[in-house]
């Protein structure tokens, strides 16, 4: 499946092993990201996603989440994107933003 990470942080996170500095997000939390990008990017289409049960996808309620949808890197956290789709066959997720869940 193709993948946009629209935030320049986000992007970066996938881009750079070795990230130097203070990071936004506990490494652990980064690396977990990285494996989930990689699920998503071999997954066929968002059906592969629904059958990863430890992912827990699922279309968000909240008014300020209107149409989009979530899966988990962590009991805490998760990745927020919606899904764009071209042509009725190619399914892209955009992913917006890393999300503390209980924050």
């Amino acid at each position: 499946m193709r993948v946009i990470i629209e935030d320049k942080q986000l992007c970066m996170l996938i881009e750079q092993d070795n990230q130097l500095g203070k990071q936004k997000f506990p490494s652990e939390i980064i690396k977990q990201f990285q494996k989930r990008i990689l699920q998503i990017v071999q997954a066929r289409d968002t059906q592969d996603l629904r059958a990863i049960k430890s992912l827990h996808f699922e279309k968000l309620k909240q008014h300020k989440y209107e149409g989009k949808y979530s899966i988990r890197i962590n009991r805490s956290y998760r990745i927020i994107f919606r899904i764009d789709i071209e042509e009725k066959t190619v399914e892209i997720l955009v992913i917006e933003e890393i999300n503390n869940h209980y924050s």
